[in-house]
């Protein structure tokens, strides 16, 4: 090989080397900071008013009437939903 291509070679290893290097430092330091954390950090409880109660149902019967629609249109009629269940 000539030297010219060796040294590309030497220089293409000694970059890939340091970026998989960063990387995966910089995935450690998300997976410690996630356990800092999780393991330090408090938990606030969420007090729900009963206008966003309101509002939320509002938005599940809306969200209940589109997909009954939708699933009207794409069985042509045929279709019904008769359970919904949050995954």
């Amino acid at each position: 090989m000539s030297e010219e291509v060796q040294m590309g070679l030497t220089i293409m290893a000694v970059g890939m080397i340091t970026v998989f290097a960063i990387l995966g430092m910089v995935v450690l330091g998300g997976k410690i900071m996630i356990v800092l954390i999780n393991k330090f950090a408090e938990e606030t409880p969420v007090a729900a008013s009963a206008h966003a109660q309101i509002a939320t149902q509002a938005i599940e019967n809306a969200k209940i009437s589109v997909l009954a629609s939708i699933v009207t249109v794409i069985t042509k009629g045929k279709g019904k939903i008769t359970k919904i269940k949050k995954l």
